[in-house]
């Protein structure tokens, strides 16, 4: 009988620890009465935290025009909602710090992770999307839940990775386990009470030749497979493995995709340094 995601989920708990700050923060955040001046006092008590919530507020996420260096000024530019998005960022990837890198390839698949989440937020931009940042996240966490199966089901990730020229990842996955890794990723994400709004693409993305999708969730698909062309140069064309119906939908061109690859190819190693993944 085939493990479920949800039978995944409850032992990635054990796994994957998120921070006990994290947890206090994200409680702060979800509490009304709560301030940006309570949020700073927990990070006036833990420096290296917050001198790491920093450097992502200075990086190519948040793309301020000027360096912020304080985390009351930090606070005080992003507001509530983006501070959660900051948060997340730490927290998720915090997380996941603890994974053996002879179990699996921590660089490729936070390389992979970081093109998939920069192509997300220069085409959000691009559309004027008014969830840019939370879909920088989408693309970031997407596939955390093969990280949870490199682990849980190594025998099963590695009948997964056989893809080839003629399949797509997550068909080989759905064979294989009955489910994505995304579909792992979403239910993972859920468990942590990450906002729907990072969520929901990440859960729906794969569908997108069974169900309709909405534009934040095709905008996935589309990255999601461009961030596989510029890790796997010469096994997919841009020209068959990218939807161009979606394409058309959303109102992107040839000569925005690549201009979105170079961007992400000119910025990814910024933002793996930032999250301590170079």
């Amino acid at each position: 009988m085939r493990t479920s995601v949800d039978q995944y989920v409850a032992q990635a708990q054990e796994l994957c620890v998120l921070p006990d700050v994290y947890m206090t923060l994200k409680r702060l955040i979800a509490d009304e009465s709560s301030t940006l001046d309570d949020i700073a006092q927990v990070l006036s008590l833990e420096p290296a935290i917050a001198s790491k919530l920093l450097k992502i507020a200075n990086s190519p996420m948040f793309g301020f025009p000027r360096e912020v260096v304080s985390i009351d000024r930090a606070l005080m530019i992003l507001g509530i909602k983006e501070v959660e998005n900051l948060v997340d960022a730490y927290g998720v990837t915090a997380a996941f710090s603890g994974i053996d890198s002879n179990i699996a390839d921590m660089d490729r698949f936070w390389e992979i992770s970081v093109d998939c989440a920069l192509l997300t937020q220069f085409f959000a931009k691009q559309l004027k999307m008014p969830s840019e940042k939370s879909l920088f996240l989408s693309g970031l966490f997407h596939n955390i839940g093969a990280l949870v199966l490199v682990h849980l089901a190594p025998k099963q990730v590695k009948y997964s990775e056989g893809y080839h020229q003629g399949e797509t990842p997550w068909e080989r996955q759905k064979d294989v386990l009955g489910f994505t890794y995304s579909q792992l990723s979403a239910a993972l994400l859920t468990s942590w009470q990450l906002p729907s709004v990072i969520v929901e693409p990440i859960a729906q993305y794969a569908d997108a030749y069974q169900n309709e999708l909405s534009n934040e969730a095709s905008l996935l698909f589309i990255t999601t497979r461009l961030a596989l062309i510029n890790s796997h140069p010469g096994m997919y064309a841009k020209k068959t493995f990218l939807g161009n119906h979606l394409l058309q939908e959303l109102g992107l061109t040839a000569q925005d995709v690549d201009s979105g690859l170079q961007y992400c190819n000119q910025q990814g190693v910024e933002i793996l340094s930032v999250l301590g993944h170079i």
